[in-house]
């Protein structure tokens, strides 16, 4: 399993992890990427939703509802966001237009889905969630509970910003059963908050989480980052120690993706002060030894959680998957996309995502058009290496005959190319692969290479995208 000798991480070879480390490997939540879908009929998205409610036993679901605003522009966020004052009355049309249109959307697709299947996971996210207000939060809250058979143990989480998040706001959230917070932290140090324009003191966030506790929330997480400019393994230290000392719940620990030719606000970073590739892995290796210390379990890719919080027990039944929001419970369960940019996954079926541009969203929903603008219908092989590549991120394996069994296919026929790459990475160090043909990832080196190993299973990956050394490992064509 990915969380066996964790400690053991003075051994890794630097030579190996720097052969591999400066691959460009695309960044999965889910398989395939967006970036490689194809623009699809309104008429053939609708259809595909509808098919996932006449199957013979529908899943049950899970909502995304996304809300693109902020009041600050963050450097380091990859976002889909619009930074708007709030004191401007274009702002408030603008935002109260987009409130009617999560509602609209709401009541059409709770129109097109059976009220026999239960929502069991609602996530609020963004931007920022609570941009909108107690009043517009609850408005689009309740319209949801009216369009949708909400399940009375469902998980329904919202991501807030300590700076903007009052108790009158959390107190509110509690009563409408929201019972799961999720915070941007990023860092504690001063020098990297300011640069990356995230100021929020340790006691703010302290006394964030203490209300939370207070108003008993069920769970609190930390988004944190790491290999930012400015960070040294000193700083993410005390941002780690001090992360402990609060006790969240679940604890995202991301790496800091370096895109500005795709991401303009990261134009703002100051590039001479980004820590290289082994001083990352020193960061990485520094959160896993004091998360896992204190007693949090490595889940995953890049998450930790307490034992008893529902990640790890997902973990632990095998109920755990990637997606769209990350690492998240709930394996099964289909996913509708509600608000600009959203993305909905539909289990089997594909995927369907939402206009992007905040007031094209607004405006096809106003005249009651679609908002469906891209899609992607699985085909066998589609199923076939995202049920892998899935099971490969949240556990570290790959169960060759649980493939075999599940699709009816010969592994080894059918991942034959795969299977010389993957020969090389266990000569690597990065895999070891098991009698029976299962392939494990070794810890830590396979474990903070994981995205490479991933990879060679990407059917869409242009063979320019995946080098080793000179030497092209990996064709599309092939």
């Amino acid at each position: 399993m990915i969380g066996e000798a964790i400690q053991r991480t003075s051994d890794l070879d630097m030579d190996v992890f720097t052969k591999y480390a400066g691959v460009s490997i695309p960044r999965h939540v889910s398989y395939p990427m967006p970036s490689w879908w194809d623009v699809v009929h309104a008429d053939e998205a609708t259809a595909m939703l509808r098919e996932s409610d006449q199957t013979r036993q529908p899943n049950d679901l899970s909502i995304y509802l996304h809300v693109p605003y902020c009041e600050a522009l963050c450097k380091f966020c990859a976002c889909q966001r619009s930074v708007r004052r709030r004191d401007l009355t274009e702002t408030t049309e603008r935002v109260e237009a987009y409130v009617e249109a999560m509602i609209r959307e709401l009541r059409r697709l709770g129109g097109m889905v059976s009220g026999d299947r239960k929502l069991r996971q609602v996530h609020w996210g963004g931007g920022t969630p609570t941009y909108l207000g107690e009043t517009g939060i609850e408005r689009v809250h309740l319209a949801m509970r009216e369009a949708f058979n909400l399940a009375d143990d469902a998980e329904v989480s919202i991501e807030i910003d300590p700076r903007l998040t009052t108790e009158n706001m959390l107190t509110r959230l509690r009563r409408l059963a929201f019972n799961r917070v999720s915070m941007g932290v990023q860092d504690f140090n001063q020098e990297v908050q300011e640069h990356v324009r995230r100021v929020q003191p340790l006691k703010m966030v302290r006394d964030m989480i203490d209300t939370c506790r207070r108003l008993e929330f069920d769970a609190v997480n930390f988004d944190l980052i790491y290999g930012m400019p400015y960070q040294t393994p000193d700083t993410i230290r005390d941002t780690v120690e001090k992360t402990i000392e609060l006790s969240p719940d679940r604890i995202a620990y991301y790496h800091y993706a370096q895109i500005p030719e795709k991401i303009a606000t990261q134009r703002g970073m100051d590039y001479t002060k980004l820590p290289d590739s082994a001083t990352k892995l020193e960061m990485f290796r520094i959160g896993l030894n004091l998360f896992t210390a204190a007693g949090y379990e490595l889940i995953g890719l890049d998450h930790f959680a307490k034992p008893n919080d529902g990640l790890a027990i997902a973990a632990r039944d095998g109920t755990l998957q990637r997606n769209f929001q990350g690492m998240t419970t709930g394996q099964g369960l289909d996913m509708l996309g509600i608000g600009a940019t959203s993305i909905g996954h539909l289990s089997g079926i594909g995927f369907l995502q939402n206009v992007k541009e905040t007031d094209r969203y607004v405006e096809r929903l106003q005249s009651d058009r679609t908002v469906f603008e891209k899609a992607k219908r699985f085909s066998f092989d589609d199923r076939v290496r995202q049920a892998l590549i899935n099971h490969l991120y949240c556990y570290g394996e790959i169960k060759k005959h649980d493939i075999e069994r599940r699709f009816d296919i010969d592994f080894d026929d059918y991942f034959s190319r795969e299977l010389r790459i993957i020969e090389e990475l266990e000569r690597d160090g990065l895999v070891t692969i098991e009698p029976a043909g299962d392939i494990r990832v070794t810890c830590p080196l396979g474990r903070v290479l994981l995205r490479t190993v991933a990879a060679v299973f990407d059917a869409y990956l242009h063979p320019e995208a995946y080098r080793i050394g000179e030497q092209a490992c990996f064709s599309a064509n092939a």
